[in-house]
């Protein structure tokens, strides 16, 4: 028989249900499913308490009448909270007999919305910071997808231009009138500056070929599951003595495609031996080191013989010569160098490519200071006066650069290795710009016009010209009595290794002249100089131990000139070795403290 407090509680629920169904349709149905699980449970807890709890029920009962009452008396925007709380106190309907009502969430601007929007502009921020440190070209393309942060830099762009126009004007645009280049600069924050001019316009790339041949044969060694100087029988003459015979042995391994006996184009296997030999560019194009070059044909005279033929003359035909542009260039050496790829063999490559400043394997390094790591690829050309050259180098202050250049400025006077110098004095003159070469151990350039410039003899004659370091030199004929010495005369404050080099304008009438050096040891040194040709541009002697506190000279004489040439009285350049643990010309570059495998 159903007890009093029974019957009004199931009139209690009844008029809940009715609540509901309203606040249902006030609401468009928000009460979803779990209401109605909540609402079953409810009469469970209810069937339960009640059994345990008469007097409670009771009490609990009026609480709830008088609750849905007032609720009732809501308007519709408030049917949630009624409907809330109804059903909240039949769920919290327990054995303590206390109600708890459940209210409904409401969002929070400070803890939750105003978070949401930080993260929110935190993550765009980040997201524009990496899409704009990105480099892009004029067409909004992004250089390449290297591992490397590349940014162009207008500062550096306009200093290389301005050393560009310099060493074109010193030459008046004969000895040398094109240079493009494209030029990296290490950044301490952590990218590369960049400056580009004509970087994308390919030239005949000469012997800088050998570079991509270098990389490509590496990966054939790694690709074998071989050591990464598995070739090296080969590579070592082609990198070494730039052997052409070599490179050509270099690529028939990796194409797997040796010269064949090819008619036509149409002729049976030619268009599958091709595939083959576009290898190489296929295995830079994966790297996005490709772009718009042309790396297929031998450099000639090779193992093929002295020209293409047969179907190596076929594919250079359709293909056209190889063409090398600096922007990719500089990219691959900044690869090769900085292990962007193939880094189980950036010892091996590093070693094979490292120069000697002033030798016939470079050009820029006629403009480095001594002591200073240099890895490069020369290519010239003495017909069409192609000098190209891809380097990198690491000052003796830790400062690094990589120029990519490809040039006219090949002089076939002999005298070696002076024929590619010119690119010395833009190397040079940007990196003094810069800065870069600042901390580097102390130079000293006296000019004739210096204090510590004498003359003794017969008086020289002061002239102007633009290949002048200074643009003013001395000059004197031979025959002139009494005969006329010029001496150069420094103090030596720090005890070390001292690089000697001698600047002059280069002319038709000029004749070669011996400089005298005495380093202050007691010896003395002659260094026979021709100053027809490779002007304006600092020539080195030697290097010289030189002592603190002593005074060592250099000087010219007319002595034995003929009387119909002249010679010329300009600068001379004395520059410290870096020097370390007491080893003069030793720099902690040296050492590689970590190897990159």
């Amino acid at each position: 028989m159903t007890s009093v407090n029974e019957h009004s509680l199931l009139i209690n629920n009844h008029e809940n249900n009715e609540n509901n169904q309203i606040n249902q349709r006030n609401n468009n149905k928000n009460i979803n499913n779990r209401n109605n699980i909540n609402l079953n449970n409810n009469n469970n807890n209810y069937n339960s308490n009640n059994n345990n709890n008469n007097n409670n029920n009771n009490n609990n009962y009026n609480n709830n009448y008088n609750n849905n009452n007032n609720n009732n008396n809501n308007n519709n925007n408030n049917n949630n909270i009624n409907n809330n709380n109804n059903n909240n106190n039949n769920n919290n309907y327990n054995n303590t007999g206390k109600i708890y009502l459940r209210k409904k969430k409401k969002w929070n601007f400070r803890k939750k919305i105003l978070p949401m929007i930080v993260i929110l502009i935190i993550t765009a921020t980040v997201v524009c910071l990496v899409v704009f440190s990105l480099p892009y070209d004029s067409s909004n393309t992004i250089y390449n997808q290297s591992p490397f942060v590349i940014k162009e830099d207008d500062n550096l762009l306009q200093l290389a231009m301005n050393s560009r126009q310099n060493l074109l004007n010193i030459h008046e645009n004969q000895t040398i009138s094109k240079l493009d280049f494209t030029i990296l600069v290490s950044n301490p924050i952590g990218y590369w500056q960049l400056a580009t001019f004509n970087g994308k316009n390919n030239s005949e790339p000469q012997q800088t070929l050998f570079l991509p041949l270098l990389a490509a044969a590496v990966n054939w060694c790694i690709n074998q599951n071989n050591d990464p100087h598995c070739l090296q029988m080969a590579a070592g003459p082609m990198m070494n003595d730039m052997s052409s015979i070599h490179a050509g042995i270099l690529m028939d391994i990796i194409t797997n495609a040796p010269n064949q006996e090819f008619q036509t184009s149409n002729s049976t296997g030619f268009q599958s031996w091709l595939t083959k030999r576009e290898s190489i560019e296929s295995f830079l194009n994966s790297y996005d080191l490709l772009g718009n070059q042309t790396i297929i044909n031998k450099f000639y005279p090779s193992n093929s013989g002295p020209t293409a033929t047969w179907g190596e003359g076929l594919a250079q035909k359709l293909m056209g010569d190889n063409q090398m542009c600096p922007y990719n260039s500089a990219l691959l050496m900044l690869n090769l160098v900085k292990s962007g790829i193939l880094s189980e063999g950036q010892s091996y490559m590093t070693d094979l490519i490292s120069r000697q400043t002033f030798s016939t394997f470079t050009s820029i390094g006629f403009g480095l200071p001594p002591g200073t790591i240099l890895h490069s690829v020369l290519g010239t050309s003495s017909s069409t006066k192609d000098l190209n050259e891809i380097a990198h180098l690491v000052l003796p202050n830790g400062g690094e650069m990589i120029f990519s250049i490809f040039s006219n400025g090949y002089e076939n006077f002999g005298h070696a290795p002076y024929q590619s110098s010119i690119l010395g004095n833009f190397a040079g003159d940007l990196i003094r710009s810069l800065g870069i070469d600042n901390g580097c151990p102390s130079k000293i350039v006296m000019t004739s016009q210096d204090t510590n410039c004498t003359v003794a003899g017969a008086p020289w004659t002061l002239d102007t010209s633009i290949q002048a370091y200074n643009n003013s030199f001395l000059y004197i004929s031979g025959g002139v009595t009494p005969t006329s010495t010029v001496t150069w005369t420094f103090t030596i404050n720090v005890t070390g290794l001292y690089e000697v080099c001698v600047w002059f304008p280069s002319g038709d009438s000029h004749t070669s002249v011996s400089y005298k050096v005495e380093p202050g040891d007691g010896m003395i040194y002659f260094f026979p100089v021709d100053q027809v040709h490779y002007g304006a541009r600092w020539i080195r002697l030697d290097s010289f131990f030189m002592v603190a506190g002593n005074q060592p000279i250099i000087s010219i004489s007319n002595r034995g000139i003929d009387p119909s040439k002249t010679i010329v009285a300009d600068s001379v350049k004395l520059t410290r070795w870096p020097s370390s643990k007491g080893i003069p010309g030793f720099s902690n570059d040296f050492v590689i403290a970590e190897s990159p495998e």
